[in-house]
C-alpha cells in the first residue's frame, strides 16, 4: 500500500511534517508512506495554466507531478495546523485548486487528516473550558 502524506506547512521545522516523517518510519513493512515535498512549488490555481487533460503537457511541471503521486496512491495522509478557522491557503490551493481536477480520485482515495497543535493561546470569543 502507498500512501501520500501531504504537510499542511512550509516551515522546514514544522511539527506537522515531522509527524509525517516519523509516520514514515513507523509504517508497516507493507505501507510505504511518501512525504509530498512540492507544496511550496504548486503555483497559485488558475485554470488558464491547466492543461486539457490530467497529464498534458500543457500542464506545469510541478501540476504533474502533484497529481501523478496522488494517481498512484491508494490513501492520503494530511497534517495541518488549523489557520482563521481552517486550512493553510497553500494547502487549500492544492486541494481545491490543482487537484480538483482529479475530482474522480477524490471519492475513492481514503484519507486520514493526523495533527498535532500547541494550544498557547485563545481568542478572545472562546471562554474557558470548566
Amino acid at each position: 500500500m502507498q500512501l501520500l502524506a501531504i504537510s499542511g506547512s512550509l516551515r522546514a521545522t514544522s511539527s506537522n511534517t515531522t509527524l509525517l516523517k516519523a509516520a514514515t518510519t513507523l509504517a508497516p513493512e507493507n505501507v510505504e508512506i511518501r512525504v509530498y515535498q512540492g507544496l511550496g512549488d504548486l503555483p497559485h490555481f488558475d485554470p488558464d495554466l491547466d492543461g486539457p487533460d490530467l497529464d498534458g503537457e500543457e500542464a506545469l511541471s510541478p501540476v504533474r507531478d502533484f497529481r501523478a503521486q496522488l494517481k498512484v496512491a491508494d490513501g492520503v495522509l494530511i497534517s495541518s495546523l488549523e489557520y482563521a478557522h481552517g486550512v493553510p491557503g497553500v494547502l487549500k490551493n492544492a486541494l481545491a485548486g490543482w487537484s480538483a481536477v482529479v475530482s474522480s480520485l477524490a471519492n475513492q482515495l481514503p484519507c486520514s487528516m493526523p495533527h498535532l497543535t500547541q494550544a498557547t493561546h485563545r481568542h478572545p470569543s472562546q471562554k474557558p473550558s470548566r
